[in-house]
């Protein structure tokens, strides 16, 4: 395992304490590693135009192959740190306590699947979209709500008029088409230029590792410990611990029940795929 990581924290302008407070919760593990801290109060304080744009840029900005990423509402502990780092180094792509609000991923994911979509502006479906774009590279990840996170509160920090998945929810249902047994991709991605050689050397040590889709672990500690920190009182934690929308997505329903069967997620970006709707 590398030991020079990069810790992102998402935390904007005014929210110092948070950042403050989710050092001192991590401080432990400069015992373990060589920690860079990219603080996005200091990089980027003010508005990104979305979710996505946040994610590219705390990723370019970080000098280490190995990044973990967190938002303001999580309350993290070093052990979850280290966990999602082992699991990178056992053969998966991406590993997340809380989605990918709590997250580590490498340069190399980036290197192979490209950057994230900076159309869902005001952010929403960014998340959805990784998860699909992660089934159609064929690349294991895992998925939990395993650790803390703060639900609350909630401080909308984007674009007017994006809030609540306004003008993110309608480019997600452009560039997937969701039919009855099938997720068909149907616009490409963009090319930032803006970000062409801020990657580093490809690093075929880290995806020769990875394994396939089928071996993701999708859900761990979903509605579980409904005692635990950041639920707001006389709230179930049912209430805010969902599947991925992505995953109910590429699970065939019938009456409006799941019946098991996995959608196949193609890309109708190819030139050889006729769409056909």
């Amino acid at each position: 395992m590398d030991k020079s990581i990069t810790i992102c924290l998402h935390a904007q302008e005014g929210l110092q304490h948070i950042v403050d407070a989710q050092k001192q919760a991590l401080a432990p593990l400069e015992n373990v590693f060589d920690i860079e801290w990219n603080l996005r109060i200091e990089r980027h304080p003010g508005k990104y135009d979305s979710y996505s744009e946040l994610i590219n840029d705390a990723v370019i900005s970080s000098s280490n192959e190995y990044i973990v990423m967190l938002n303001a509402r999580v309350k993290p502990q070093p052990q979850e740190v280290i966990h999602m780092l082992t699991l990178l180094e056992n053969g998966y792509a991406m590993a997340g306590k809380h989605n990918v609000a709590y997250m580590a991923v490498t340069k190399e994911l980036f290197r192979k699947t490209g950057w994230w979509d900076e159309r869902y502006l005001g952010g929403g479906f960014e998340d959805d979209e990784f998860y699909l774009r992660m089934h159609l590279a064929n690349l294991a990840i895992y998925d939990s709500h395993e650790c803390v996170y703060d639900f609350t509160w909630k401080q909308y920090h984007g674009v007017d008029g994006g809030d609540k998945c306004a003008l993110s929810e309608p480019h997600f249902f452009r560039k997937w088409r969701v039919m009855d047994t099938k997720i068909v991709k149907a616009l490409p991605e963009e090319n930032y230029k803006k970000y062409d050689g801020r990657l580093g050397d490809p690093r075929p040590d880290i995806s020769s590792k990875w394994q396939p889709w089928n071996k993701s672990v999708i859900g761990s500690g979903y509605g579980t410990h409904g005692d635990r920190d950041g639920i707001p009182e006389g709230r179930k934690i049912t209430e805010f611990h969902g599947y991925p929308r992505s995953h109910r997505f590429c699970i065939v329903h019938y009456a409006g029940m799941a019946v098991g069967q996995n959608k196949e997620v193609v890309d109708g970006t190819k030139e050889d795929f006729n769409l056909q709707l």
